[in-house]
């Protein structure tokens, strides 16, 4: 074998070895259409949500209502499959404001089917953050309430749907903006 070959080929195994999966947010066309808002009002509730996109990032904001069984408001992304098993978690670049949230992931369509939260811990004055989330710091979670169990490692070949999610149902108002998330190996 040549050197030329050899090279090629070590080269070819740290690329794919490197290979990042990155989500930079801002006002494409691409993750406009990608994201979407869901809030309490698909189950009756009256929290105010708006979504926006600035020219580099997702902002999430409004108002938490309890009325009504509400209490929650959510960006997530369309249906389509995700295979996250070759990495071990996620960097997210955010701020946040008067409300916790978490990163969200899905491997089911049915919402009455568990899905999974990792915590994203709060930022202080807004300021930017840059947190680390590991797959198995994820819980499992159906319709809202802690199931005890933890992200089955499998199921991250199959992931449906990607998304944050508030997490204290409080009521007031709340913001999130979002710079990027970024599944590291």
């Amino acid at each position: 074998m040549n050197t030329l070959v050899i090279l090629t080929l070590i080269s070819t195994i740290i690329s794919a070895n490197t290979q990042e999966f990155r989500i930079n947010f801002g006002n494409t066309a691409d993750q406009t259409k990608e994201w979407v808002m869901i809030s309490d009002d698909v189950m009756g509730g009256i929290t105010r949500s708006k979504l926006e996109y600035t020219e580099t990032s997702l902002v999430l904001s409004g108002d938490i209502s309890l009325e009504n069984y509400g209490g929650f408001s959510s960006v997530k992304t369309r249906f389509k499959s995700v295979d996250l098993s070759e990495y071990k978690g996620l960097k997210i670049r955010y701020r946040s404001a008067n409300q916790r949230f978490a990163f969200t992931l899905e491997d089911s369509r049915n919402w009455t089917q568990p899905n999974f939260k990792g915590d994203l811990p709060p930022t202080k004055d807004n300021a930017w953050s840059e947190s680390t989330i590991y797959f198995k710091d994820f819980k499992e979670y159906q319709i809202g309430e802690p199931t005890g169990e933890k992200l089955n490692p499998a199921s991250l070949k199959n992931i449906v749907r990607l998304g944050i999610i508030t997490t204290e149902k409080k009521e007031g108002p709340f913001s999130l903006e979002v710079d990027y998330v970024e599944f590291i190996k």
